[in-house]
């Protein structure tokens, strides 16, 4: 069992404090593909220093990281074109940009040929000489990189210490201090200390140790450990009663919301402009199902029968419903990425999830608002619908609605489950709930009382409902009753069921009314504006589950 506390220049460790004085290199750190090497770094920079620093002198200071890690050659590729040497180096700049006190490294040679791991070795060692501590876990290390360091902190299994301590020129301290202990294999000439000293403590590939002798106990008894023990006793008795000596800042940011909303969104703006996989592609699927369903009303704009208007509503059901799929699904990777990312800048308290939430929203409208238009443009004009400025408004504005809705509910997803596999899931249920639901399939006088929490809970009957009743409003389009139909029924009524239809005879009533009739009186233009109310309303659900999801979950933690 370890016990103990952790204390900064002799106080009791402030958690977020210490966050702001540290940085903290992860082994395999990643970073936003889309930004440039520059950009990247300023961005941290930005974010991590203080709001009173001007920003040119921020900047400046980005520069200096830059070129302390000879970065700045490559400084304006694609951090996606970098090589993984050069990305390791980055994550380093990164974490430099806070001016931090002290930067923590987990293996950061590791997966790097030996001209790449004294590469990152060498900006190490600039970084300790410019007055920064570095601390690294290190993994088999050559001897070269081994020498590099100044002092080393050896555990044994279980997490005791077996020396800890300056290593002295070529590792001649911890050489000497293992090697006079008998059970102790000497080293042999040329030998790589650090592979030497894992095999005497029994820690090494071909474990040789003494199993007899206890090398954590010989330490922990020996004068090394009672010098450590003593100097940590005289700097917390130094600086303990000195409060000047306490590390501690006014806020738990170092800048403020709105400084954050406002650099997290021009972020993300430059990420999504530059994610042609993303936003180039939905707006080329909603040209191309626009054309390829407006293509089958080529010849004939105007319906004519009841199998034309069932047709025309079979269109509008699939294209909602495909879009609404292709919104959600295409959301998932990308938000998932970010959001990732996310908790790694919310480790490091550069901004809280309320700007990039805010962020989140705000870069997706305009995409939104683009997919949508290319489609109603296409679609609009090519069905036949009136050439009423009014009423393609409303086509455009359900259309945007409808994306919206399920782009936001996808990122709701992502931020609520740990993968997109499983966000995916539950979007598939719900794509299917609503399409079962949406008054199509089954309309809704004829939906069982049962399910009838499904009509009134799923958004896509809202988005239906407004298409239909605002595009057929007023509609005067002659339309034939099919014999038997509830729309003969209802326009005819003088012809009983079963009664032979005299010659000549043509029952024939209006597009309004078919619309009216087939969906048994549920669907009317007065709806339009509650229709328009829900979806505004399961927008504002999915950025609520958005903003919970970021502030209560971090599925990276673990």
């Amino acid at each position: 069992k370890i016990t103990g506390d952790v204390r900064v220049n002799g106080h009791a460790q402030e958690a977020n404090s210490f966050r702001r004085m540290s940085g903290y290199v992860e082994q395999f750190d990643v970073q936003s593909p889309q930004l440039t090497v520059r950009e990247t770094v300023e961005f941290s920079t930005k974010m991590r220093l203080d709001e009173s620093i001007h920003i040119e002198t921020k900047l400046k200071f980005s520069e200096q990281i830059l070129d302390m890690l000879e970065l700045n050659s490559i400084g304006d590729i694609i951090v996606g074109q970098l090589s993984f040497e050069q990305t390791k180096r980055l994550s380093i700049a990164v974490e430099l940009a806070s001016n931090p006190s002290i930067i923590f490294l987990d293996e950061p040679t590791s997966g790097l040929d030996s001209r790449a791991a004294s590469v990152v070795m060498k900006s190490l060692r600039r970084i300790a000489d410019s007055g920064i501590a570095v601390v690294c876990t290190i993994h088999q290390p050559s001897v070269a990189i081994f020498n590099s360091f100044d002092s080393l902190l050896l555990l044994k299994r279980g997490g005791e210490t077996v020396y800890f301590g300056d290593l002295g020129f070529e590792s001649y301290n911890l050489i000497q201090f293992l090697e006079k202990y008998p059970s102790t294999i000497p080293i042999k000439g040329g030998e790589n200390a650090a592979t030497w000293m894992l095999t005497v403590i029994g820690a090494g590939s071909t474990n040789t140790g003494t199993q007899d002798f206890d090398y954590a106990d010989a330490y922990a008894n020996s004068p090394l450990a009672v010098e450590c023990l003593s100097k940590i006793d005289v700097m917390n008795e130094a600086f303990s009663s000195k409060e000047s000596s306490k590390i501690t800042y006014d806020k738990k940011y170092p800048t403020s919301k709105k400084f954050q909303s406002i650099e997290v969104f021009k972020r993300l703006l430059k990420i999504y402009w530059r994610s042609p996989g993303y936003n180039q592609v939905r707006l080329l699927v909603s040209g191309i199902v626009a054309l390829l369903f407006g293509s089958v009303f080529a010849s004939q704009r105007v319906p004519e029968s009841e199998g034309d208007m069932n047709s025309r509503v079979t269109s509008i059901y699939i294209t909602t419903l495909f879009l609404g799929v292709n919104a959600m699904n295409t959301v998932l990777p990308v938000f998932e990425v970010e959001r990732n990312m996310f908790y790694r800048h919310k480790a490091s308290l550069m901004y809280d999830y309320r700007a990039i939430g805010l962020a989140f929203t705000l870069v997706e409208i305009p995409f939104l608002i683009l997919a949508s238009m290319v489609f109603v443009v296409l679609w609009y004009f090519t069905v036949g619908f009136a050439m009423n400025a009014g009423k393609f408004f409303l086509y455009w504005l359900f259309m945007f609605l409808s994306l919206a809705v399920f782009t936001f509910l996808g990122q709701g997803f992502m931020a609520v489950f740990p993968d997109s596999q499983t966000a995916q899931g539950f979007g598939s249920l719900l794509i299917g709930m609503s399409g079962i639901f949406g008054g199509i399939l089954i309309r809704p006088q004829f939906i069982p009382s049962f399910w009838q929490w499904g009509y009134w809970l799923f958004p896509l009957h809202y988005v239906l409902e407004g298409l239909f009743t605002s595009q057929f409003q007023g509609d005067n389009t002659t339309i034939v009753a099919s014999y038997g139909s509830p729309f003969f029924d209802a326009v005819c009524p003088e012809i009983e069921p079963g009664d032979p239809i005299p010659n000549n005879f043509n029952c024939t009533g209006t597009a309004e009314e078919w619309i009216y009739v087939s969906f048994g009186g549920w669907w009317v233009p007065e709806n339009i504006p509650y229709d328009v109310l829900y979806l505004c309303g399961a927008i504002v659900v999915a950025r609520v589950m958005v903003l919970f999801g970021l502030m209560k979950k971090n599925y990276l933690s673990a």
